[in-house]
Protein backbone atom coordinates (compact mmCIF):
# COMPACT_ATOMS: atom_id res chain seq x y z
CA UNK A 1 0.00 0.00 0.00
CA UNK A 2 1.30 3.42 -0.89
CA UNK A 3 0.85 6.21 1.66
CA UNK A 4 3.20 8.74 0.10
CA UNK A 5 6.73 9.66 1.12
CA UNK A 6 7.67 8.52 4.63
CA UNK A 7 9.59 10.82 6.97
CA UNK A 8 11.65 9.56 9.92
CA UNK A 9 9.04 8.26 12.32
CA UNK A 10 9.26 8.53 16.08
CA UNK A 11 6.81 8.43 18.92
CA UNK A 12 4.74 11.51 19.71
CA UNK A 13 6.89 14.12 21.40
CA UNK A 14 6.45 14.24 25.18
CA UNK A 15 6.31 18.03 25.44
CA UNK A 16 3.73 20.61 24.35
CA UNK A 17 2.54 20.40 20.77
CA UNK A 18 2.06 22.89 17.99
CA UNK A 19 0.46 26.08 19.22
CA UNK A 20 1.69 25.22 22.68
CA UNK A 21 5.22 25.92 21.49
CA UNK A 22 4.18 29.25 20.00
CA UNK A 23 2.35 30.22 23.19
CA UNK A 24 5.35 29.17 25.32
CA UNK A 25 7.70 31.20 23.14
CA UNK A 26 5.46 34.26 23.34
CA UNK A 27 5.25 33.98 27.12
CA UNK A 28 9.00 33.57 27.43
CA UNK A 29 9.53 36.79 25.48
CA UNK A 30 7.59 38.83 28.03
CA UNK A 31 8.67 40.14 31.46
CA UNK A 32 6.05 37.83 32.96
CA UNK A 33 8.25 34.84 32.08
CA UNK A 34 10.54 35.75 35.01
CA UNK A 35 7.65 35.31 37.43
CA UNK A 36 6.37 31.75 36.93
CA UNK A 37 3.00 32.13 38.60
CA UNK A 38 1.37 34.57 36.12
CA UNK A 39 2.64 32.75 33.03
CA UNK A 40 0.24 29.79 33.11
CA UNK A 41 -2.91 31.97 33.10
CA UNK A 42 -1.43 34.05 30.29
CA UNK A 43 -0.77 30.94 28.23
CA UNK A 44 -4.21 29.58 29.00
CA UNK A 45 -5.87 32.78 27.80
CA UNK A 46 -3.83 32.66 24.58
CA UNK A 47 -4.83 29.02 23.98
CA UNK A 48 -8.50 29.78 24.66
CA UNK A 49 -8.42 32.75 22.28
CA UNK A 50 -6.83 30.60 19.56
CA UNK A 51 -9.41 27.87 20.16
CA UNK A 52 -12.33 30.31 19.90
CA UNK A 53 -10.94 31.82 16.70
CA UNK A 54 -10.30 28.40 15.17
CA UNK A 55 -13.80 27.15 16.00
CA UNK A 56 -15.29 30.01 13.96
CA UNK A 57 -12.99 29.54 10.96
CA UNK A 58 -12.62 25.75 10.80
CA UNK A 59 -14.34 23.30 8.52
CA UNK A 60 -13.80 19.68 7.55
CA UNK A 61 -11.04 18.74 5.12
CA UNK A 62 -13.45 16.87 2.82
CA UNK A 63 -14.50 19.86 0.66
CA UNK A 64 -10.87 20.94 0.20
CA UNK A 65 -9.73 17.44 -0.78
CA UNK A 66 -12.58 17.12 -3.29
CA UNK A 67 -11.87 20.50 -4.86
CA UNK A 68 -8.12 19.89 -4.98
CA UNK A 69 -8.69 16.77 -7.06
CA UNK A 70 -10.89 18.76 -9.44
CA UNK A 71 -8.38 21.63 -9.56
CA UNK A 72 -5.76 19.32 -11.05
CA UNK A 73 -7.97 19.14 -14.17
CA UNK A 74 -8.00 22.92 -14.58
CA UNK A 75 -5.97 24.37 -17.45
CA UNK A 76 -5.79 27.73 -15.67
CA UNK A 77 -3.78 26.97 -12.52
CA UNK A 78 0.04 27.31 -12.45
CA UNK A 79 2.33 24.30 -12.27
CA UNK A 80 3.76 25.12 -8.82
CA UNK A 81 0.26 25.26 -7.35
CA UNK A 82 -0.61 21.89 -8.88
CA UNK A 83 2.62 20.49 -7.42
CA UNK A 84 1.55 21.68 -3.95
CA UNK A 85 -1.87 20.09 -4.50
CA UNK A 86 -0.32 16.73 -5.45
CA UNK A 87 1.94 16.87 -2.41
CA UNK A 88 -1.04 17.26 -0.08
CA UNK A 89 -3.14 14.57 -1.80
CA UNK A 90 -0.21 12.12 -1.52
CA UNK A 91 -0.92 11.80 2.21
CA UNK A 92 -4.15 9.92 1.62
CA UNK A 93 -4.33 6.32 2.82
CA UNK A 94 -5.63 3.80 0.30
CA UNK A 95 -8.99 2.71 1.77
CA UNK A 96 -9.06 -0.33 -0.52
CA UNK A 97 -6.04 -1.99 1.12
CA UNK A 98 -5.97 -2.59 4.89
CA UNK A 99 -2.97 -0.68 6.30
CA UNK A 100 -0.52 -2.53 8.50
CA UNK A 101 0.80 -1.18 11.80
CA UNK A 102 3.87 0.42 10.22
CA UNK A 103 1.79 2.25 7.60
CA UNK A 104 -0.61 3.56 10.24
CA UNK A 105 2.26 4.66 12.46
CA UNK A 106 3.81 6.55 9.55
CA UNK A 107 0.45 8.13 8.70
CA UNK A 108 -0.02 9.34 12.29
CA UNK A 109 3.48 10.82 12.25
CA UNK A 110 2.57 12.69 9.06
CA UNK A 111 -0.83 13.85 10.33
CA UNK A 112 0.48 17.37 11.03
CA UNK A 113 -0.08 17.12 14.76
CA UNK A 114 3.62 17.30 15.64
CA UNK A 115 4.90 19.83 13.09
CA UNK A 116 5.98 22.62 15.43
CA UNK A 117 7.28 20.21 18.06
CA UNK A 118 9.58 18.63 15.49
CA UNK A 119 10.66 21.99 14.11
CA UNK A 120 11.64 23.00 17.64
CA UNK A 121 13.78 19.86 17.93
CA UNK A 122 15.35 19.86 14.43
CA UNK A 123 14.76 23.24 12.74
CA UNK A 124 17.23 22.45 9.93
CA UNK A 125 15.23 19.41 8.75
CA UNK A 126 11.65 20.53 8.07
CA UNK A 127 9.24 17.62 8.57
CA UNK A 128 7.11 16.41 5.73
CA UNK A 129 3.59 16.18 7.08
CA UNK A 130 0.04 17.29 6.32
CA UNK A 131 0.22 20.63 8.10
CA UNK A 132 3.47 21.48 6.32
CA UNK A 133 1.78 20.54 3.05
CA UNK A 134 -1.25 22.72 3.89
CA UNK A 135 1.06 25.66 4.63
CA UNK A 136 2.92 25.07 1.36
CA UNK A 137 -0.43 25.03 -0.47
CA UNK A 138 -1.41 28.30 1.21
CA UNK A 139 1.87 29.89 0.07
CA UNK A 140 1.36 28.62 -3.49
CA UNK A 141 -2.15 30.07 -3.52
CA UNK A 142 -0.82 33.43 -2.37
CA UNK A 143 1.85 33.36 -5.08
CA UNK A 144 -0.86 32.62 -7.65
CA UNK A 145 -2.80 35.72 -6.55
CA UNK A 146 -5.54 34.02 -4.51
CA UNK A 147 -7.71 36.33 -2.44
CA UNK A 148 -10.41 35.35 0.01
CA UNK A 149 -13.88 36.86 -0.35
CA UNK A 150 -14.36 36.18 3.36
CA UNK A 151 -17.17 33.68 3.06
CA UNK A 152 -18.04 31.95 6.35
CA UNK A 153 -16.86 28.37 6.73
CA UNK A 154 -19.24 25.67 5.56
CA UNK A 155 -20.11 23.63 8.65
CA UNK A 156 -19.14 20.24 7.23
CA UNK A 157 -17.79 18.89 10.55
CA UNK A 158 -18.10 19.81 14.22
CA UNK A 159 -14.93 21.34 15.68
CA UNK A 160 -12.73 18.87 17.56
CA UNK A 161 -12.91 19.14 21.35
CA UNK A 162 -11.06 17.39 24.16
CA UNK A 163 -13.01 14.32 25.18
CA UNK A 164 -15.53 14.95 22.41
CA UNK A 165 -16.93 12.38 20.01
CA UNK A 166 -15.02 11.37 16.91
CA UNK A 167 -16.81 11.34 13.56
CA UNK A 168 -15.86 10.16 10.11
CA UNK A 169 -16.49 12.35 7.09
CA UNK A 170 -17.74 10.75 3.89
CA UNK A 171 -16.25 11.80 0.55
CA UNK A 172 -17.66 15.15 -0.58
CA UNK A 173 -18.68 16.32 -4.02
CA UNK A 174 -16.48 19.05 -5.50
CA UNK A 175 -17.99 22.51 -5.93
CA UNK A 176 -15.07 23.75 -8.03
CA UNK A 177 -15.41 23.25 -11.77
CA UNK A 178 -12.41 22.86 -14.06
CA UNK A 179 -13.76 25.54 -16.42
CA UNK A 180 -14.53 28.09 -13.67
CA UNK A 181 -12.68 31.41 -14.02
CA UNK A 182 -9.24 31.05 -12.40
CA UNK A 183 -9.91 33.79 -9.84
CA UNK A 184 -13.00 31.88 -8.69
CA UNK A 185 -11.03 28.62 -8.43
CA UNK A 186 -8.32 30.33 -6.41
CA UNK A 187 -10.85 31.98 -4.07
CA UNK A 188 -12.56 28.65 -3.35
CA UNK A 189 -9.26 26.90 -2.67
CA UNK A 190 -8.07 29.80 -0.49
CA UNK A 191 -11.15 29.64 1.73
CA UNK A 192 -11.05 25.87 2.08
CA UNK A 193 -7.30 25.81 2.79
CA UNK A 194 -7.68 28.43 5.52
CA UNK A 195 -10.55 26.44 7.04
CA UNK A 196 -8.54 23.20 6.96
CA UNK A 197 -5.59 24.92 8.64
CA UNK A 198 -7.88 26.26 11.37
CA UNK A 199 -9.18 22.74 11.97
CA UNK A 200 -5.63 21.40 12.09
CA UNK A 201 -4.79 23.97 14.76
CA UNK A 202 -7.84 22.93 16.79
CA UNK A 203 -6.66 19.31 16.73
CA UNK A 204 -3.28 20.48 18.01
CA UNK A 205 -4.85 22.57 20.77
CA UNK A 206 -7.03 19.61 21.76
CA UNK A 207 -3.85 17.51 22.01
CA UNK A 208 -2.01 19.81 24.42
CA UNK A 209 -1.12 17.91 27.64
CA UNK A 210 -2.81 18.83 30.90
CA UNK A 211 -3.09 17.50 34.45
CA UNK A 212 -5.31 14.63 33.31
CA UNK A 213 -2.61 13.21 31.03
CA UNK A 214 -1.70 13.09 27.36
CA UNK A 215 -4.06 12.48 24.50
CA UNK A 216 -3.84 13.03 20.77
CA UNK A 217 -6.62 13.85 18.33
CA UNK A 218 -6.07 14.02 14.58
CA UNK A 219 -7.50 13.16 11.15
CA UNK A 220 -6.27 11.10 8.21
CA UNK A 221 -7.63 11.23 4.65
CA UNK A 222 -8.80 7.93 3.16
CA UNK A 223 -8.74 7.70 -0.64
CA UNK A 224 -11.74 5.85 -2.11
CA UNK A 225 -13.05 5.51 -5.69
CA UNK A 226 -15.75 8.03 -4.69
CA UNK A 227 -13.19 10.58 -3.47
CA UNK A 228 -11.32 11.41 -0.29
CA UNK A 229 -13.07 10.53 2.98
CA UNK A 230 -11.65 11.62 6.35
CA UNK A 231 -11.20 9.40 9.41
CA UNK A 232 -10.91 11.01 12.84
CA UNK A 233 -8.83 9.48 15.65
CA UNK A 234 -8.38 10.06 19.38
CA UNK A 235 -5.71 8.24 21.41
CA UNK A 236 -5.57 8.49 25.19
CA UNK A 237 -3.39 7.04 27.93
CA UNK A 238 -5.19 6.01 31.09
CA UNK A 239 -3.01 5.43 34.15
CA UNK A 240 -4.28 2.84 36.62
CA UNK A 241 -4.93 5.32 39.40
CA UNK A 242 -4.17 4.95 43.12
CA UNK A 243 -6.15 1.70 43.43
CA UNK A 244 -4.41 -0.06 40.56
CA UNK A 245 -1.41 -1.35 42.49
CA UNK A 246 2.29 -0.81 41.76
CA UNK A 247 2.43 -3.43 39.01
CA UNK A 248 -0.72 -2.33 37.17
CA UNK A 249 -0.03 -1.43 33.55
CA UNK A 250 -1.43 1.77 32.06
CA UNK A 251 -4.24 1.36 29.56
CA UNK A 252 -4.35 2.91 26.11
CA UNK A 253 -7.63 3.73 24.45
CA UNK A 254 -8.01 4.55 20.77
CA UNK A 255 -11.23 5.78 19.22
CA UNK A 256 -11.68 6.31 15.52
CA UNK A 257 -14.54 6.85 13.12
CA UNK A 258 -14.75 6.55 9.36
CA UNK A 259 -17.41 6.64 6.66
CA UNK A 260 -16.25 4.87 3.53
CA UNK A 261 -18.12 2.79 0.95
CA UNK A 262 -19.40 0.13 1.15
CA UNK A 263 -19.17 0.02 4.96
CA UNK A 264 -20.76 3.39 5.67
CA UNK A 265 -20.35 4.99 9.12
CA UNK A 266 -18.32 2.87 11.55
CA UNK A 267 -17.08 3.83 15.03
CA UNK A 268 -14.37 1.79 16.75
CA UNK A 269 -13.17 1.85 20.36
CA UNK A 270 -10.01 -0.15 21.11
CA UNK A 271 -8.64 -0.60 24.62
CA UNK A 272 -5.23 -2.11 25.33
CA UNK A 273 -3.90 -2.89 28.80
CA UNK A 274 -0.86 -5.06 29.10
CA UNK A 275 -1.37 -8.04 26.78
CA UNK A 276 -5.16 -7.75 26.70
CA UNK A 277 -7.04 -5.84 24.04
CA UNK A 278 -10.73 -5.26 23.44
CA UNK A 279 -12.36 -3.72 20.37
CA UNK A 280 -15.96 -2.52 20.29
CA UNK A 281 -17.50 -1.47 16.96
CA UNK A 282 -20.72 0.35 16.19
CA UNK A 283 -21.93 -0.08 12.61
CA UNK A 284 -24.69 1.97 10.99
CA UNK A 285 -25.66 -0.18 7.98
CA UNK A 286 -27.34 -3.58 8.42
CA UNK A 287 -25.41 -5.23 5.57
CA UNK A 288 -22.10 -3.91 6.94
CA UNK A 289 -23.04 -5.15 10.41
CA UNK A 290 -23.63 -8.68 9.05
CA UNK A 291 -20.37 -8.62 7.10
CA UNK A 292 -18.27 -7.43 10.04
CA UNK A 293 -19.83 -9.95 12.38
CA UNK A 294 -18.78 -12.68 9.95
CA UNK A 295 -15.25 -11.26 10.06
CA UNK A 296 -15.21 -10.88 13.87
CA UNK A 297 -13.16 -14.05 14.51
CA UNK A 298 -10.45 -12.87 12.09
CA UNK A 299 -10.45 -9.43 13.71
CA UNK A 300 -10.14 -10.97 17.16
CA UNK A 301 -7.23 -13.11 16.00
CA UNK A 302 -5.48 -10.12 14.44
CA UNK A 303 -5.94 -8.11 17.65
CA UNK A 304 -5.20 -11.03 19.98
CA UNK A 305 -8.23 -9.94 21.96
CA UNK A 306 -11.99 -9.64 22.08
CA UNK A 307 -14.19 -8.04 19.44
CA UNK A 308 -17.78 -6.92 20.05
CA UNK A 309 -19.92 -5.43 17.27
CA UNK A 310 -23.11 -3.43 17.87
CA UNK A 311 -25.65 -1.92 15.48
CA UNK A 312 -26.25 1.83 15.36
CA UNK A 313 -24.43 4.45 17.40
CA UNK A 314 -22.95 4.12 20.90
CA UNK A 315 -24.82 5.54 23.88
CA UNK A 316 -23.57 8.98 24.78
CA UNK A 317 -21.62 9.05 28.01
CA UNK A 318 -19.20 11.44 29.71
CA UNK A 319 -15.51 10.79 29.20
CA UNK A 320 -14.24 8.71 32.15
CA UNK A 321 -11.74 10.25 34.54
CA UNK A 322 -8.14 9.01 34.53
CA UNK A 323 -7.88 5.60 36.16
CA UNK A 324 -11.52 4.89 35.43
CA UNK A 325 -11.73 3.72 31.82
CA UNK A 326 -14.43 1.08 31.51
CA UNK A 327 -14.28 -1.94 29.22
CA UNK A 328 -17.56 -1.42 27.38
CA UNK A 329 -17.70 -5.05 26.23
CA UNK A 330 -17.92 -6.39 29.78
Amino acid sequence: MSVGPTPPVGGPPPGPLATGHAVSAAAAATPLAQAPDPVAPLMQRAVEAARADGAIRQSGQGPLLADLSRALESPHLPANLKAAIRQLLAFGLNAGAPPDAAALRAAVARSGLFLEARLAQTPTAPPYDMKAALLALSQALTAAGATSPGRPARATAAPPTRGGAVAGQAARAAILKADDPPEQQLAILRDETDQALARQTLHQLTSLPDDSGQRWMFELPMMTPQGAAVAQFAIERDDPGPGGGPDAAPAWRARFALDIPPLGPVLVHVRLQGERSTAVLWVDRAESLAHLREQAPRLAQALSGDVVIHPGAPPSAPTPAPGALVDRSS
